[in-house]
């Protein structure tokens, strides 16, 4: 843990012959990331060169494209008359070649490269004292500084949020996989992250299911397999509704009152079971809470077999008739809450939010919409968990819903509150089909993952992966299943495709989980001496390929951050899958013994450590013994 404190880090950087000080820079992070160290080095000779300001000097300096593992943006220093050429000399000669190979000009850019061994006597130590940190950003930063306990700035996640008796459809899967990933990523930037599935557990569906369930439940099936049966029991009923829910639609196609439709029938029936709901009938509610129970304990199940928990299973039921009282209030004291023929309306367009347009809060019968729910859950989880941020995972879809969301809570002078909030959208999913006639569950989704990774299994032989055991199994196929959504950008669309998720070879999750357990596999049972790293051999650093491993290695902490900055769980996985790439072009399965080799075992736990990160910090899991 030596290089963990600044004068750890310092001792380390005088053992390897730099005896200056890491220069100061307001920018710089030398405890998180080893690439700060190498700008601070760098920009720091550029002042000295050229006399510009320190931050200017140490802006100028990028990561390269392609050449070069530093860029200095020659233009950026604002120096005028003084060429690349001349820069690329002097820079040459401060350096001493400690730090820096032989810098280059491309006639703008100067290209700086780090001199391998330097690297290596520098990275493994810092990676090695961090461990399971590396990549990671404590700092205080993300902390509240006048806070009493000095406590971490906290994130509200809501994500995946099903809606009892309907499909778990690929919004909700999509949901489910980014969410995870960014209370992971928030997690790893130092956020206290609370993780809640908002369940669709309140509202009219639910008293159309409460129909079908009059008609059509089983207590045998309902045993067996309850969220199949509820929603086969939702598709029936709503088979039946179809031919109403048409006959109104056309009415308020043609500018027509349907509200004589909409009062008898299955129409009038779902109303009225939901309106039992809101008045607080026994019976009713005793229904509701039988199908809300069964459902939150099955998908807690589920979810474990992803590797992913909630910390709150909250829905639309607990948003308290106070608060919505409170909400009521407020839009009628603003003067945005009117009658409309009965219901209960907030004209957005009216309030200078064009493309919003009218939306009921409160229907004709009294029940509440979703819109109003979700404004009081708000208010709610303000009091409650008094967020710095609070982030919904859904998808691009319901991009309208929040717009109204956050526009409402502004028109009640909570303009404060709705900055704090972030719609985290996504785009759509190709090739997903409902493994029955009556709609797909995860349940479903899972199995398909996992039988076709349990035939790949069959097929490999032990080749790549031993252990069949079943929650090996279960982990593999949750690793498969995310990282193909996890590889793409989250606005591009998603192609489903249990084959091309069951491969070891490419740009997949096995592909990840095959080179973490090779590497496992290698340092199982090796002795470690980190004592005797200092005067290790680290010829084998001067090898290109090795050289390469290590200059990604130490970009982990910036790719993490870059990937926090835009929300992008494809930047991680990019880079990993590179690393692993480059791992191959270095690995010897029949290496010698690695107790003799101090510095390539120091090099493959590096390695190992940072794919640990990188995947914990994406929401998969690593499988040592896959």
């Amino acid at each position: 843990m030596a290089t963990i404190s600044s004068g750890g880090l310092q001792a380390l950087l005088r053992r390897v012959g730099i005896k200056t000080p890491v220069p100061l820079f307001p920018s710089a992070d030398t405890q998180n990331s080893p690439m700060a160290i190498y700008l601070s080095y760098l920009a720091e000779i550029l002042v000295q060169l050229t006399e510009c300001a320190p931050q200017v000097a140490y802006e100028s300096i990028q990561w390269p494209n392609e050449l070069g593992d530093l860029v200095v943006v020659i233009p950026r220093l604002g120096i005028k008359y003084v060429s690349p050429n001349v820069l690329a000399v002097d820079l040459k000669k401060r350096v001493a070649s400690l730090l820096f190979d032989h810098p280059f000009d491309d006639g703008i850019n100067l290209r700086v490269l780090f001199r391998p061994n330097t690297l290596a006597r520098v990275l493994l130590p810092y990676i090695l004292d961090r461990g399971p940190l590396y990549g990671k950003d404590l700092s205080a930063r993300h902390h509240e500084l006048d806070a009493i306990d000095n406590g971490r700035k906290k994130i509200v996640v809501e994500f995946s949020s099903p809606n009892i008796g309907m499909e778990f459809d690929s919004a909700h899967l999509r949901s489910t996989i980014i969410g995870a990933y960014i209370a992971c990523q928030y997690e790893s930037m130092g956020w206290d992250v609370v993780r809640i599935n908002f369940l669709g557990d309140w509202g009219k569906h639910i008293g159309l299911l409460a129909a079908g369930w009059s008609r059509f439940s089983s207590e045998d099936l309902f045993e067996v397999d309850p969220l199949r049966h509820l929603l086969d029991v939702y598709a029936k009923i709503n088979e039946l509704f179809k031919p109403e829910q048409d006959a109104a639609k056309n009415l308020r196609a043609q500018g027509r009152d349907n509200s004589e439709i909409e009062s008898y029938g299955i129409f009038a029936e779902k109303d009225a079971f939901f309106k039992k709901m809101e008045d607080g009938d026994p019976d009713a509610l005793a229904l509701w809470k039988r199908f809300r129970h069964v459902c939150v304990t099955h998908y807690t199940d589920l979810y474990a077999r992803l590797n992913i928990t909630f910390d709150d299973y909250s829905g639309e039921s607990e948003v308290s008739h106070d608060t919505i009282a409170e909400v009521e209030s407020i839009l009628k004291e603003k003067s945005v809450y009117r009658d409309s023929e009965g219901a209960w309306i907030i004209d957005f367009e009216k309030h200078g939010s064009k493309g919003l347009g009218i939306c009921i809060a409160r229907y004709r019968n009294g029940t509440t919409s979703y819109l109003l729910r979700d404004i009081a859950a708000v208010l709610e989880r303000s009091r409650k968990y008094s967020f710095d941020n609070m982030i919904y995972v859904v998808s691009a879809k319901q991009r309208s819903h929040f717009q109204r969301l956050f526009r409402a809570l502004e028109l009640m002078d909570h303009a404060d509150l709705a900055h704090r909030l972030r719609h985290v959208s996504f785009g759509n999913v190709q090739g997903f089909w409902p493994k029955h006639g009556t709609g797909v569950l995860l349940g479903d989704i899972f199995d398909q993952c996992r039988t076709a990774v349990q035939k790949f299994l069959e097929a490999d032989e032990g080749k790549k992966f031993q252990g069949g055991e079943s929650k090996t199994l279960d982990n593999l196929s949750a690793t498969a299943l995310m990282a193909q959504d996890l590889s793409i950008k989250r606005h591009g669309n998603l192609t489903f495709d249990t084959t091309k998720m069951a491969i070891a070879d490419g740009y997949t999750g096995l592909s990840l989980q095959h080179w973490f357990a090779k590497l496992s596999l290698k340092l199982h049972g090796a002795t470690v001496n980190w004592g005797g790293l200092e005067g290790a051999d680290y010829s084998i650093f001067e090898e290109e390929e090795y050289a390469d491993v290590l200059r990604l290695l130490a970009q982990f902490p910036g790719i993490v951050k870059s990937s926090f900055r835009s929300l992008e769980s494809s930047i991680i996985l990019t880079y990993l899958f590179h690393l692993t790439h480059l791992l191959s072009t270095v690995w010897n399965e029949e290496e010698e013994d690695l107790d003799q080799n101090l510095t390539q075992l120091a090099f493959y736990e590096t390695v190992r450590q940072v794919m640990d990160n990188g995947m914990k910090i994406i929401g998969l899991a690593p499988s040592a013994l896959a």
